[in-house]
C-alpha cells in the first residue's frame, strides 16, 4: 500500500499545482511578467501546504484502491479463512495511516510553516501589484502600558512611520504624544521617536504639562514581529506559534477566537489521514464490483462529505457558534465515529 500511496500522492499534487496554476496564478503570471524561476520557487515552497491538503485523500484513494483489490479477487477471504481475522489483517494500513498523520504534523511543525511563509512572502512581491514600500497609516490598540499608537505614514519594509499618535488614560492621569517620526532601533530592541512632545494631564486637562521629544524611546515594548504576527495566516505559523499569538492577543485585548479555532485545527487536519482510513477499511471490503470506478467514486464522495462537514464547523467556530474545540474537530470526531461503526460491522 505505500507504493501506492506515494503514486496517489504525486498524482493529486500535480493535479493541485496544475489546478492552482491554470485557473489561479497565469493570469498574475502574465500581468506582473514573473519569470519562471520565481514561479517554480514560488510552487517548491507552497508544495508541503499542498501535501498536508491532499495527503488524507491521497491515502483513503490509495486504501480503497488496494484493499479493494484483495476484496475484488478474494485474497480478504482466503487470508480470513486460513485463520488471520480482518482486524489482524488491516493492521498495517493502520500503521501507515498513523504514520502519515504524525508525518504530516512533523512537517508542518519543522519546516512546512517556514515554507509556506516564503510563499506568501513570494506571493505578494510578484504576484500582485502591492508596493512594499508604500506609506500607509497604521493602528495598534492596547499595547504594553494601554497605549493604543496610530501612524499616518509607515513603511513596513523600513519599519519607519510619521505623523504619530498616542495616548494614554487612567484613573488620574492623562498622557498624549505627537511625534514627528518613529522607527524601530534593532540594536536597543525598541521604537525610537523623533522631534515630538510628550503631554501629562490630569483627567480635565486643567493641568498640563509637557517635555520636548527629540530621540526617545517609545513607551511600548512590542516588537514587530508580536505587532505584525497577527496580520499573518495561519498556514505560515507553527502550533507554537500560533500559541504565542494567542496569548499576545489576549494580552493587548484583541479578539482570538479565529486564532483558537485555527490553533486547534493544526492538530486535526493530520490526524485526518488516521481517521479516514477507518472509512476507507469498511467500504473497501464491499468493493466486490466495479473496481477502481467505484472506489475513486467512493472517495471523491467522502471527501466532498468532509470537506464540506469541516467548512460548516470551522465556520460556526469562527462565529463563536462552537467552541474552537469542537469547531477543529467535529468533521474528525463524526467520521470516526460513523468508521469504527462500519468497521466492526464489516463481515470477516
Amino acid at each position: 500500500m505505500g507504493g501506492a500511496l506515494l503514486r496517489a500522492l504525486l498524482a493529486l499534487s500535480l493535479i493541485y499545482v496544475l489546478i492552482d496554476l491554470l485557473t489561479h496564478r497565469m493570469i498574475d503570471i502574465r500581468k506582473f511578467d514573473v519569470t519562471p524561476a520565481i514561479v517554480i520557487q514560488y510552487y517548491l515552497n507552497f508544495l508541503p501546504d499542498v501535501i498536508q491538503r491532499i495527503a488524507p485523500f491521497a491515502l483513503l484513494i490509495s486504501a480503497l484502491l488496494v484493499l479493494g483489490d484483495a476484496a475484488q479477487h478474494n485474497e480478504v477471504t482466503a487470508v480470513t479463512a486460513g485463520g488471520i481475522s480482518l482486524r489482524r489483517f488491516v493492521r498495517m494500513p493502520i500503521l501507515i495511516a498513523l504514520l502519515l498523520a504524525l508525518s504530516l504534523f512533523g512537517m508542518n511543525e519543522t519546516f512546512g510553516a517556514a515554507a509556506a511563509a516564503e510563499a506568501e512572502r513570494i506571493e505578494k512581491a510578484y504576484f500582485s501589484n502591492t508596493d512594499p514600500t508604500e506609506r500607509k497609516g497604521i493602528s495598534w490598540a492596547n499595547l504594553s502600558g494601554s497605549w493604543p499608537c496610530h501612524i499616518g505614514k509607515f513603511n513596513r519594509i523600513a519599519l519607519t512611520g510619521q505623523e504619530v499618535l498616542m495616548y494614554s488614560r487612567t484613573a488620574d492621569t492623562v498622557q498624549q504624544i505627537e511625534a514627528h517620526r518613529i522607527y524601530w532601533d534593532e540594536s536597543r530592541g525598541q521604537w525610537i521617536m523623533e522631534d515630538g512632545r510628550w503631554y501629562t494631564a490630569d483627567p480635565r486637562w486643567e493641568t498640563v504639562r509637557g517635555k520636548m521629544i527629540r530621540q526617545d524611546a517609545a513607551p511600548f515594548a512590542e516588537s514587530p514581529d508580536a505587532l505584525f504576527a497577527l496580520e499573518n495566516p495561519s498556514e505560515t505559523k507553527t502550533t507554537q506559534q500560533l500559541k504565542q499569538d494567542i496569548a499576545n492577543a489576549e494580552e493587548r485585548n484583541i479578539p482570538a477566537l479565529r486564532l483558537e479555532v485555527d490553533y486547534y485545527a493544526k492538530y486535526a487536519q493530520p490526524i485526518l489521514s488516521f481517521v479516514i482510513v477507518w472509512l476507507a477499511i469498511p467500504f473497501a471490503m464491499r468493493l466486490r464490483r466495479g473496481g477502481m470506478a467505484i472506489g475513486f467514486a467512493a472517495s471523491v464522495i467522502i471527501a466532498i462529505a468532509y470537506l464540506l462537514l469541516f467548512s460548516i464547523s470551522m465556520s460556526l467556530g469562527y462565529a463563536g457558534r462552537l467552541s474552537p474545540q469542537v469547531a477543529a474537530w467535529a468533521a474528525n470526531a463524526a467520521f470516526f465515529a460513523v468508521g469504527l461503526v462500519l468497521f466492526w460491522r464489516t463481515p470477516t
